[in-house]
């Protein structure tokens, strides 16, 4: 099979055709060992690969890539991927941003709805004196998201706990200086629009199977209890859903700042207790 022959069965899936044109490469550089450049230069090169064709094919029926080569990238970083996570997103590294800016010196970090652990892992890299904890309500999910930061080097900065994120999980004392949280927000209605490939993630990871603010407004609702004096509360959320949780905030005596995604869309929110 050539890169050419992986391009044609891509495009002819769906796949838009300059997507096709990397995904071919990757694939066949990940089974095969070749370079990107090696296989620019070559796209007609056969390689009888069973491994690579068995790979392409899966990817033909829309089968996500990052789950065929098993790790993708976040904030810099290597995550392993797998059906138990969802794949980790650019738009994802601007709430890890702002979860960095506003993570001070020997400060702790919360991460709810931890999934792979990528937003715990991109902060306790980032910020090297500060604390994680990272909760999941699936185990074999918190032992992903173990997993990748135990890999990274990070686990020992960071407490995994398996608990539902819409349930307080810590003393009335417990405080911390950033709460995060990449929570399931996907509409029920949205999700039947979805591209093909989602419907292969944890459909528990995206969507409340509601309206999609219910896991949300709990989080607002508990875990203001939960922030130091001076700390800040960072959410994804919908692009619909900024003046919703903005309302959910302002119930809670939080004020709303909204982070903005690279399309120009709201992406996500940072909430405070108002002084």
């Amino acid at each position: 099979m050539t890169v050419r022959d992986i391009i044609r069965l891509l495009t002819d899936a769906g796949i838009a055709p300059a997507d096709a044109r990397s995904e071919a490469r990757l694939l066949t550089s990940h089974f095969t060992g070749k370079p990107a450049a090696y296989l620019l230069a070559n796209p007609d090169e056969d390689f009888p690969s069973p491994d690579l064709a068995e790979a392409a094919a899966k990817r033909a029926k829309r089968y996500p890539l990052q789950y065929i080569i098993g790790t993708w990238e976040f904030y810099g970083l290597p995550f392993a991927v797998s059906e138990h996570t969802l794949i980790p997103r650019p738009d994802t590294e601007l709430i890890a941003e702002a979860a960095i800016r506003h993570t001070p010196a020997n400060g702790s970090v919360l991460d709810l709805c931890t999934g792979s652990g990528c937003i715990a892992a991109a902060v306790l890299d980032s910020v090297k004196s500060t604390q994680g904890t990272a909760v999941d309500l699936y185990p074999e999910t918190l032992r992903a998201a173990e997993e990748n930061l135990k890999n990274l080097g990070l686990s020992d900065r960071c407490t995994f706990l398996c608990g539902d994120a819409t349930t307080d999980l810590f003393d009335p004392d417990t405080a911390f200086d950033v709460i995060v949280s990449n929570p399931p927000y996907v509409t029920a209605d949205e999700m039947n629009g979805l591209e093909p490939e989602l419907s292969f993630e944890p459909a528990h990871a995206l969507t409340d199977g509601g309206d999609g603010l219910s896991i949300l407004r709990k989080i607002i609702e508990i875990y203001k209890n939960h922030l130091a004096p001076s700390g800040v509360m960072i959410l994804e959320h919908g692009w619909k859903q900024s003046d919703a949780v903005r309302a959910i905030a302002e119930q809670n005596g939080m004020s709303h700042e909204k982070i903005m995604d690279y399309g120009g869309n709201i992406r996500g929110a940072i909430l405070k207790a108002k002084s």
